[in-house]
């Protein structure tokens, strides 16, 4: 079977690192269960960290918080000395953890991970810290180092891994320990999935969770019948075994390797499996800062930021601090001219005009859109939006200033105004859908009120309601998203779109 390129991406960046450290046969791993299963290691409790940087304990202090946010969440994997890329060591992992205590920032359990999914607010200065597979550095090294600071952590363990590997896993005695110290959340990470299965007859491999399975016995890959029984069963296990060591049953499930796209032919079945059996799945992105998006959250689905052995106490910083969120309440967006990306969220900075209005030019036979701060607004589910949107000359002159509110949500709603006319339009999968349009007197620019709630966005143009579009909720999925301001332009004499005002409350 064929891999999509995506999912061929996310295993050659992902599963050199952790999956390194698997092994490839699940039989294999469960024939190593020996005595280091019950035994309980010695804990390294004299890892020191240096006096917190100023400057930055200053900045994470400084952060900006709102009670519209999804959480700020980091993956670990072991903690230890070995050369992987995805082992930090201890004293880095301690210098991090103090940087957080000293800039007073709270530790979330995976309860308030679950409230928060519930319409909870998250704490402001808030940050999960989960550790992905069950590696034995999480006892001996992050345990200690937690206490130390009063914080909490996640562990997603690979139930049929743990003690094993002689002993590279966890033993059941140390994570009952961990979780009866109260710092310790146990959730799921596969039974025996964690691994890559043949995928044909020529060797290659890929993801449990992804792929169909090549039966060489048979000379064939497994049915989609075959592969949704053998994807749910370990999914079921996985969480049998945690309920059967003492610990509650889990709410939350973390992808191996981040895969979570299957192949042809069984599309769906494994999201499918993983929203019935857990309140959310976590995803996992290395070497980029990362908020959850609203279209994951809508799928069940919660981002995270991999720290690797790479991660400097500076990176660290910078990435909470570029996901920190703004509060949607006050803010003015044209003020703060270096917080906008393109649609593909790469940075860029507004172009300011000397009125202080924004220039949004895409060039003659052009279209752009300028997201505010998508990493720290994609989760606004409540607000409204004040702008004047002009640059006009004259009816049919072929410019539009277009504003953009819940973006790149499912549900987002577009606003495009020209010199005469108005379109409220919604992109519903890949086709738009014109939700009004009509006249308006001619006029070098026009007002535009957007109000964003839980159940309905409802726009007026000029003062006067122009339309109001229901929101569509299901689950724990709220629509969300902040705002982007677009320009196009016909010809090369249409004139330029601009911003005049934009604030938002």
């Amino acid at each position: 079977m064929f891999i999509s390129f995506a999912l061929v991406a996310v295993v050659v960046g992902y599963v050199v690192g952790p999956a390194a450290w698997q092994w490839t046969a699940a039989t294999d791993r469960q024939a190593e269960l020996s005595d280091y299963t019950d035994r309980v290691f010695e804990q390294f409790t004299n890892i020191s960290a240096p006096p917190s940087d100023t400057d930055l304990v200053a900045q994470l202090k400084a952060a900006s918080t709102s009670p519209q946010a999804g959480p700020i969440v980091l993956t670990y994997h072991d903690i230890g000395y070995n050369s992987s890329e995805y082992t930090v060591t201890p004293e880095a992992f301690a210098s991090q953890m103090q940087l957080l205590a000293d800039a007073g920032w709270q530790t979330l359990s995976a309860g308030q991970l679950s409230d928060w999914l519930d319409g909870k607010p998250l704490p402001p200065h808030s940050v999960q810290i989960t550790f992905d597979d069950g590696a034995h550095g999480i006892w001996q090294y992050a345990d200690p180092i937690l206490a130390r600071n009063n914080q909490r952590a996640v562990a997603y363990v690979i139930t049929g891994f743990v003690g094993t590997r002689n002993p590279y896993y966890a033993t059941w005695s140390e994570l009952t320990r961990m979780h009866a110290s109260g710092r310790w959340d146990i959730q799921a990470h596969t039974h025996l999935g964690h691994i890559e299965i043949p995928t044909d007859a020529a060797g290659h491999t890929g993801p449990f969770l992804t792929n169909l399975q090549y039966l060489p016995e048979a000379n064939r890959v497994e049915t989609p019948s075959e592969f949704r029984t053998r994807v749910s069963e370990d999914l079921l296990e996985s969480k049998k075994q945690l309920v059967t060591h003492g610990f509650p049953e889990p709410q939350f499930f973390a992808y191996p390797f981040s895969a979570h796209t299957e192949v042809a032919g069984v599309e769906g079945v494994l999201g499918e499996a993983v929203q019935s059996l857990f309140k959310a799945a976590m995803l996992d992105t290395p070497r980029a800062a990362v908020a959850t998006r609203p279209s994951e959250l809508a799928v069940g689905n919660v981002d995270r930021m991999d720290m690797t052995s790479d991660v400097s106490i500076e990176t660290f910083a910078e990435r909470i601090l570029a996901v920190s969120p703004i509060s949607p309440a006050g803010v003015q967006p044209l003020s703060i001219a270096n917080q906008w990306t393109t649609y593909t969220e790469d940075h860029v900075r507004l172009t300011m005009d000397d009125s202080g209005g924004a220039v949004i030019d895409p060039g003659p036979l052009g279209y752009v859109g300028r997201l505010f701060a998508p990493l720290k607004t994609g989760l606004w589910n409540r607000y409204t939006v004040d702008a004047v949107l002009g640059g006009f000359g004259r009816a049919g002159e072929g410019t539009a200033t277009g504003l953009t509110v819940l973006t790149k949500d499912p549900q987002q709603v577009d606003i495009s105004v020209s010199a005469d006319s108005y379109t409220i339009s919604q992109l519903k999968g890949t086709e738009v859908r014109v939700l009004a349009q009509g006249k308006l007197p001619v006029a070098g620019s026009h007002q535009a009120e957007v109000a964003v709630d839980f159940g309905s966005v409802t726009v007026k143009i000029d003062g006067r309601q122009v339309s109001s579009t229901p929101l569509v909720r299901s689950g724990t999925y709220v629509p969300a998203g902040g705002i982007q301001l677009t320009g196009y332009r016909q010809t090369a004499e249409s004139p330029v779109p601009r911003v005049l005002e934009l604030s938002v409350r």
